[in-house]
């Protein structure tokens, strides 16, 4: 084969390569994604109130040994939960939204009186254990609590070991209408 047929050859495997390495290098996800919760509140006298309660997107992308960095963004509210749960345990009607069999167990398992305002006994759960120590996320059951003052700005970091290609659902099971998901990359 001729020097010019090699050199070719090795310039278009060069660039093949290179090329492949930008696609993977875009494919991983931020190594830190911000989750903030927001709020908007709505009413018609006699007719409905609508509130907008939410976190601020409906899916986030995270790298495997990513941090979630969960931000109170609007302090009206009170504190929240960022809690995985398996797809199928996310509530998706209303009767499901107030009695929701996962929900209610993990709020159990923070230790908290669903008749009380006190704060919860645990701030985390690792896979459904309630602990004082924050959670390597990767699994429903886990679980932490951000803005336990109620103040806005207050956050809380998690990471996330769970693996690439996972998407874990999360909610807050304070305001069990705020979910959403994280693609972890």
């Amino acid at each position: 084969m001729s020097r010019t047929k090699l050199t070719a050859i090795g310039l278009a495997v060069c660039l093949l390569l290179g090329v492949a390495g930008v696609a993977t290098a875009t494919a991983a996800g931020p190594a830190r994604t911000t989750i903030r919760s927001t709020t908007s509140f709505k009413f018609k006298p006699n007719r409905y109130i609508q509130d907008g309660l939410r976190w601020s997107k409906d899916s986030y992308a995270v790298s495997s040994g990513g941090t979630l960095h969960i931000v109170n963004g609007d302090g009206s509210e009170g504190p929240h939960t960022f809690t995985v749960l398996a797809k199928k345990d996310v509530p998706k009607t209303a009767r499901t939204l107030f009695n929701c069999r996962a929900c209610n167990q993990l709020t159990r398992a923070h230790g908290a009186d669903p008749n009380s305002e006190a704060p919860p006994r645990f701030n985390f759960l690792e896979n459904g254990v309630g602990q004082n120590t924050a959670p390597s996320v990767d699994r429903p059951g886990d679980s932490g609590l951000v803005g336990e003052r109620g103040r806005k700005g207050e956050f809380l970091d998690l990471r996330v070991t769970a693996s690439a290609g996972t998407t874990l659902h999360f909610i807050c099971l304070i305001h069990p209408w705020m979910q959403a998901k994280v693609e972890v990359q």
